[in-house]
């Protein structure tokens, strides 16, 4: 690679922030690039201790990026925005922060993860298995810390767990997972890409590096996996739901907050990376992590147990997928499902009865909220017992009124912009009120 001494940083949300701040550190000049005027994100996160603002442009203005020795793009970025159009022709490259990140730390060993569905979750469930086991653990990228952080953190590491979406992996070069997890492949991003296999093909380009001495979990919700079956690295298969019967019956899943198939199949991809490792007493650190583990913030997340009810907290579902997805976790429970739906309406062809109806018999409660209370009352009432609470946090005092035991499961299905900023907001918002009505 030829020495690189000017770069442009074409966004700038937490990574490229983070970007900014790494190449600085090597002592790189740096063009930040921006939607909006420079002086409208110049001083945030405190990009003006790392730039003049005389380095900052916006997109439209910025004129060099063909000019450049290299560009880092966001991830929402495609390398096809009209902006790099003459970078291209030039063929300057072009990478992400994964891969300008990896270039400092690749002596740290990897642990990718990517898929559709589950990559946070299981992320989250993998770094903080290897910090039970007293590992030194980086857990960044597409969660939400940016891979650039481990290397400006001045603390050393054991492992680097890193989610990886199919936008950040479009433009990596020489990144290198030592395991790598494929957990799924369902439709998606269909703003980005035409077709489904072209977002598959991005995902598997996670693999692009990896040979025989590295490790591929893949889950068999895949309809591509012939693309990889001659990969060299050393596979091995799961199917949610049919799950090798020794893993079944070496680990108790009764008394796990983070229920459901779902979780279950993410808790054996977890499992094994510490075969992988062979990390030591790893059935009775994963016994003791499915036992405390409460799900990741937003998705079917243990709440609080109080008086006999049982409260999770799915604010992030907002279809109709996902409040089944969270319904069949409970099919098992053997005591009441009491769920909190509502939001604001998509489009009046909304209709959640015919997703619901098949679960009419675990569904003991279903309290209304947001704009469509009125709606779910008409829609579900002659096959539900529908309660119309429109606030969220009245729920809260019904549930005390009526004395319900049993699981509370926020599982709205329908956006959160009717009454909050977003659906981080709505579950932040949930927990506090559950927590100050009912604990």
């Amino acid at each position: 690679m030829d020495k690189i001494n000017k770069v442009a940083v074409f966004g700038m949300g937490k990574s490229g922030i983070a970007a900014v701040k790494l190449a600085r550190q090597k002592g790189l000049k740096v063009f930040a690039v921006n939607q909006g005027e420079p002086a409208s994100w110049y001083l945030q996160d405190g990009l003006d201790a790392y730039l003049e603002l005389s380095d900052c442009f916006s997109q439209e203005e910025f004129k060099s990026f063909h000019e450049m020795d290299e560009i880092i793009i966001s991830p929402g970025i495609p390398v096809t925005h009209p902006a790099l159009k003459s970078a291209v022709e030039k063929g300057v490259s072009i990478i992400s922060e994964i891969e300008f990140a990896w270039r400092e730390v690749q002596d740290i060993p990897v642990i990718g993860i990517t898929g559709t569905n589950g990559k946070t979750t299981t992320t989250t469930m993998i770094a903080e298995l290897l910090k039970k086991a007293g590992k030194r653990v980086f857990c960044g990228g597409n969660i939400g810390v940016p891979y650039c952080e481990m290397a400006l953190a001045k603390d050393s590491f054991d492992y680097a767990v890193i989610e990886l979406s199919s936008f950040q992996l479009e433009t990596i070069r020489e990144f290198h997972p030592h395991i790598g997890l494929i957990l799924n492949i369902f439709p998606n991003h269909s703003e980005r890409y035409d077709e489904v296999h072209d977002y598959a093909r991005a995902k598997f380009r996670m693999l692009m590096n990896m040979n025989q001495a590295d490790y591929l979990i893949l889950g068999t919700e895949n309809a591509y996996l012939k693309d990889i079956e001659s990969h060299p690295s050393q596979k091995m298969m799961f199917t949610k739901g049919e799950l090798p019967e020794d893993f079944r019956n070496t680990f108790n899943f009764s008394l796990a907050r983070a229920r459901g198939e779902h979780n279950e199949s993410n808790f054996y991809a977890a499992y094994k990376v510490m075969e992988i490792l062979k990390l030591k007493k790893r059935e009775k650190l994963m016994q003791d992590f499915i036992n405390e583990f409460p799900g990741v913030a937003h998705r079917l997340e243990f709440t609080l147990e109080k008086n006999g009810l049982t409260v999770y907290n799915d604010a992030k579902s907002t279809n109709s997928l996902a409040t089944t997805t969270a319904i069949k976790a409970f099919k098992d429970a053997n005591c009441p499902l009491h769920l909190i739906l509502g939001g604001k309406l998509r489009n009046e062809g909304d209709r959640l009865l015919p997703e619901l109806l098949p679960y009419k018999g675990l569904i003991t409660t279903i309290f209304s909220i947001g704009d469509v209370t009125d709606r779910l009352l008409q829609e579900l009432g002659q096959d539900f017992r529908v309660i119309p609470a429109k606030d969220l946090k009245r729920v809260f005092a019904l549930t005390q009124e009526m004395k319900l035991t049993g699981n509370l499961v926020f599982s709205p299905s329908f956006p959160s912009f009717d009454q909050f900023k977003n659906y981080v907001d709505r579950g932040e918002k949930f927990k506090q009120w559950a927590k100050e009505i009912l604990d």
